[in-house]
C-alpha cells in the first residue's frame, strides 16, 4: 500500500492523504480538524461521502462513462503512468519536439469511448502538461500540470499537482511518499439516517460523481 501525504488542497484549504494499492484509491480530506470528504475507488466502485452536506454517493461506474473507473483512478493519481492501457496509449502517441521537451500526442481507447490527449514532457522525459479532450473535441475535458519532479521515500514524484476542470482548480503539495501505515488509515462512521445517499442509477449521483472525480463528455468552451 502506497500513501501520499499532501498540503493545501484546492482554494478550501484542505488537508488531503491518498492511499493506493492496486486497483483500489482512497482519498480522505480535512478542512482544519474536521473529516470533509472521503472518496474511495475499490475496482469499478466508488464511494463518497460529503461530511458537510451529509451527502453519500455509491455504485458501479460504468465501463463507456467518461474514462471509466480506471479512468477515474487514473485522475486520482496521475502520476503513475504504469497502468498497461496508459502505458500502450504513451507508447502509441505521435512524439515531436516543444519547448526544449517532448510532446505526445494520442488517444486513451475504451470499448465505446475514445479521448484525445496530449502530454508534454521536459528534457528529462517528466512530465509537465495532461490534457484530456473528448474525441475529436480540442476543447479541454481534463488539464493536469505537473510540478519539478524530486525524490522521496518511496520514489520520484512532482512535487505538485495540478487539477482543472473548467472554473475549478484544485492543487495537491505533496510532502511526503511512502508505505502507508495502517495505523494512520480509518474508516469513516457510517451515514446518520438522515443523510442523503445517491447512487449511480440517479441521474444526481452520475452528475457528482462528473463534477468530483469524471472527465464527462459536457465540456465547457
Amino acid at each position: 500500500m502506497l500513501s501520499v501525504r499532501a498540503g493545501a488542497y484546492s482554494r478550501a484549504g484542505m488537508n488531503t492523504r491518498w492511499a493506493s494499492v492496486a486497483d483500489s484509491v482512497a482519498i480522505v480530506a480535512y478542512v482544519g480538524p474536521v473529516r470533509a470528504l472521503d472518496a474511495v475507488l475499490l475496482g469499478d466502485s466508488v464511494y463518497v461521502a460529503l461530511h458537510p452536506y451529509d451527502l453519500g454517493l455509491t455504485g458501479e461506474v460504468p465501463a463507456d462513462e467518461g474514462l471509466g473507473a480506471r479512468g477515474l483512478r487514473f485522475l486520482a493519481r496521475p502520476w503513475d503512468f504504469s497502468p498497461p492501457w496508459i502505458r500502450d496509449a504513451v507508447e502509441r502517441a505521435r512524439v515531436e519536439p516543444n519547448d526544449g521537451g517532448w510532446r505526445l500526442s494520442g488517444r486513451f481507447e475504451a470499448a465505446r469511448v475514445a479521448h484525445d490527449f496530449v502530454l508534454d514532457l521536459n528534457s528529462q522525459s517528466e512530465p509537465v502538461r495532461l490534457r484530456v479532450q473528448h474525441d475529436g473535441d480540442e476543447r479541454s475535458l481534463a488539464l493536469v500540470r505537473y510540478g519539478p519532479v524530486r525524490k522521496y521515500g518511496l520514489g520520484r514524484l512532482p512535487q505538485w499537482v495540478e487539477w482543472t476542470r473548467g472554473t475549478t482548480r484544485a492543487r495537491l503539495d505533496i510532502e511526503e511518499h511512502d508505505r502507508a501505515k495502517l495505523v494512520r488509515i480509518w474508516h469513516a462512521p457510517p451515514a446518520d439516517p438522515d443523510w442523503t445517499l445517491l447512487s449511480l442509477d440517479d441521474p444526481r449521483g452520475r452528475e457528482l460523481l462528473h463534477r468530483l472525480l469524471g472527465v464527462i463528455d459536457e465540456v465547457t468552451p
